[in-house]
Order: structure tokens, then sequence, then C-alpha cells
């Protein structure tokens, strides 16, 4: 796709994307590429790296199927299944699951998330959950994911 023709390129691609969201993570159209960009990673690396090589070890797991990855992922990757259902929620234009929500600052927000006093982008898990585990900050969701995906690329000899 244009430039990006490798694997390796658009893990490149996910990381820019991440740094543009770091210098402002209050921007939900840099939340949206990141978020897009990191759930498609997982085509590019079934597509071009493990389905040709099928089946593969992934640590004590064997690979034989996308749909094997993708239950693979949904346990290894932290939050897999949420950028999913933010990714396909931007893709369908219908709300996701979970609330979203842009948190200007002081006084906003649940206590104790977020940076202190600066606008960031939350995610609400559900009232079901505890208050420690309910919300997240969109940034450091993501940042969660490109470490994942970082050291996937390594422990696979993908870089």
């Amino acid at each position: 796709m244009f430039a990006i023709t490798t694997t390796k390129e658009f893990l490149q691609k996910v990381v820019q994307d991440f740094e543009a969201l770091g210098k402002k993570i209050d921007d939900s159209s840099l939340a949206i590429n990141c978020i897009l960009s990191s759930y498609h990673l997982h085509e590019w690396v079934w597509t071009n790296e493990l389905k040709g090589r099928s089946p593969v070890t992934i640590g004590s797991d064997v690979i034989q199927t996308k749909a094997d990855f993708v239950a693979w992922l949904d346990t290894h990757c932290p939050h897999f299944s949420l950028i999913q259902e933010l990714a396909n929620g931007t893709k369908h234009c219908r709300p996701v699951v979970y609330g979203t929500e842009q948190v200007a600052g002081y006084g906003r927000g649940p206590y104790g998330i977020g940076p202190y006093g600066m606008p960031y982008l939350l995610i609400d898990l559900g009232s079901h959950l505890p208050g420690d585990q309910r919300y997240l900050v969109a940034s450091e969701m993501l940042r969660g994911v490109i470490e994942f995906w970082s050291k996937f690329f390594e422990d696979q000899k993908l870089t």
C-alpha cells in the first residue's frame, strides 16, 4: 500500500501513529488512526509472515489458521478484543459497546485516572466493573498494545 509494502514497515506506521498520539493524547483523530493501524497489524502479520509457515508455534501454542492466531491474540495481546471493538465501531459508524469520552482536564473524568490536569481520551469498560478496572486512558492502553507487537516482532524474528 503506497510505500508500505512489508509487515515491518506497517509496524513502523503503527509506531509512528502512536508517537503522534503521544504528543496530543486528547486528539480523537490521532487515537482512531492508531487504533485502526494497531488492529489491522495482525492481518499483515498473518498474511505476510505466519500463513505461509503454518503451522507456527508461538510459545507453547500451535497456530494453524487465522482464527487460531486471533484467538491467541485475544489471550496474549493486551486489549486486543477492545481494539477490535473500537476499530469495528469506527468502520461501521456505530457506537461501541464501551463508552468513550474526551476528558478536558482539571476536575473532569474519574478521580485518579489519566494524567493530572491534562486532557486525554477515556474508555469506560462499564459500570459492572470495579472503579480500578472500569476505565482506561486510550494512550496508555495503546502503549501496551505497541509494546506487545514490538516484543512479538522481536521474539518471532520479524524485525
